[in-house]
């Protein structure tokens, strides 16, 4: 019991009790911040990506292609007249007869191997357009072209399939992101054998 007295006092001198329990207030303090940053973090991801599905006031509203999926191949529409403020061909083009529209990037993962008898590839473009509007431009532009459509299916994107002598050209839309892009491929290979 001797050592009581200098316990007591050594605890007086030094804050006691309390401020061992201070120094464990401001540690538990201090982890609330994080823990606040960590769930505000969370709600602005979630946030975030549940913008990339909503449209803007400022984002141009355009009508969806038309849903072809109920229709025989005879009963596929003709393609769109040109429309003011549609898209334009590109003079710029890997293939002379594949249109491209005017403000497509090329993106690193296109390839292509064309010789005398055989054409393949996947062509792989990004541009600020609307799913809709690259669509109906390939729905216009692709029969100027000679390639006829053959199927048009509309749903997370769309796709589109053309033929002509001996080969399939495959048009792949999707929208990427929240800034109003697009991107397509284009994979062009030989007509499967019957």
């Amino acid at each position: 019991m001797a050592g009581l007295p200098f316990m007591m006092e050594s605890l007086r001198r030094h804050g006691g009790f309390g401020r061992v329990g201070r120094q464990t207030a401001v540690i538990r303090k201090e982890g609330r911040p994080m823990r606040r940053s960590l769930v505000l973090l969370v709600i602005l991801g979630l946030a975030l990506s549940a913008c990339q599905s909503v449209r803007w006031p400022w984002q141009k509203q355009t009508v969806p292609p038309p849903d072809l999926s109920d229709l025989e191949d005879e009963d596929l529409p003709e393609p769109p007249p040109p429309v003011e403020g549609a898209l334009r061909v590109s003079s710029q083009q890997r293939f002379t007869d594949i249109p491209l529209p005017v403000g497509a990037r090329e993106d690193p993962r296109t390839y292509v191997f064309q010789s005398a008898s055989l054409r393949v590839g996947r062509l792989v473009y990004t541009m600020r357009a609307s799913m809709a509007d690259l669509a109906n431009f390939f729905m216009s532009e692709c029969p100027a072209a000679d390639w006829e459509l053959k199927t048009f299916v509309q749903a997370d994107g769309a796709e589109l399939t053309f033929m002509k002598g001996g080969e399939v050209l495959l048009v792949r839309i999707r929208e990427v992101g929240v800034t109003r892009s697009c991107e397509f491929e284009i994979h062009i290979t030989p007509e499967p054998s019957p």
